[in-house]
């Protein structure tokens, strides 16, 4: 077996030294628009072509914001060129509460899935809970799934978003970042964007992605991989076939 999934894209494949590892975390964030539901839907829609043969589930997509369409999965995959209905390999679990996410993941060892999407790991937690409580819980969740996926040898991927964090009195001065680029608007002086929960996140995250737009208007993106660092950078765009290499 493997030992990882390949995500569809081949640059993003090479970034991360092949794919989606299993018995791993994988941790993809950025702003919205930049493909994280897209790039969700391809790596589930190439993993249950690669497992059609299966009797059995091989992908739990946990959907924690109403993002999961079927019919993109069935554009993707081009299902109607296909004997088999792949959206059968695949488990669709609609989330609205924290609990609901958690008591998904305590059901894991009866699926045994291969692999295991949440789309938007930290958000139901940002709304139920506050201040120290809001990581606590949320660490909890991410140690439960490091867990499961080592013992499972489940391939994991989570989704998360950005958000805005004054810039003053954490690393530059707003006149600082001024004066190096003095095109950049005041909100950008002052602002600078990190992930949700991000330090939460990083203790239990084998690899971290973050997306990014190049040229949203030509639907040019880019991924960078965090954790561990590396250098090179991934570019893709977004088609009716998913998230693909950049041509």
């Amino acid at each position: 077996m493997p030992n990882f999934l390949p995500t569809g894209c081949n640059a993003i494949d090479n970034l991360l030294g092949g794919g989606i590892r299993y018995g791993m975390v994988t941790d993809i964030y950025g702003e919205s628009g930049t493909g994280k539901s897209q790039l969700c839907f391809t790596i589930c829609a190439r993993s249950a072509e690669y497992f059609e043969n299966s009797r059995q589930v091989s992908v739990v997509f946990i959907d924690t914001g109403g993002t999961f369409r079927p019919e993109r999965i069935r554009e993707i995959a081009k299902i109607g060129k296909t004997k088999n209905d792949i959206l059968e390999n695949i488990l669709v679990v609609r989330s609205f509460s924290s609990t609901d996410q958690v008591n998904t993941i305590n059901r894991l060892a009866n699926i045994n899935p291969r692999l295991l999407i949440i789309d938007g790991v930290a958000s139901l937690f940002t709304i139920e809970y506050q201040g120290a409580a809001r990581h606590l819980a949320l660490m909890k969740h991410l140690h439960e799934l490091s867990l499961a996926a080592i013992k499972l040898r489940c391939a994991i991927l989570i989704t998360n978003m950005v958000r805005a964090v004054a810039t003053s009195g954490i690393q530059e001065k707003s006149s600082e970042i001024a004066t190096k680029n003095p095109n950049r608007s005041k909100r950008q002086q002052s602002d600078y964007q990190r992930e949700l929960m991000g330090t939460s996140v990083s203790i239990y995250a084998h690899m971290k992605l973050v997306l990014k737009a190049v040229n949203p208007d030509k639907s040019v993106f880019k991924a960078v991989l965090l954790q561990p660092s590396r250098k090179q950078e991934a570019y893709y765009t977004i088609t009716k076939n998913g998230v693909t290499d950049l041509r």
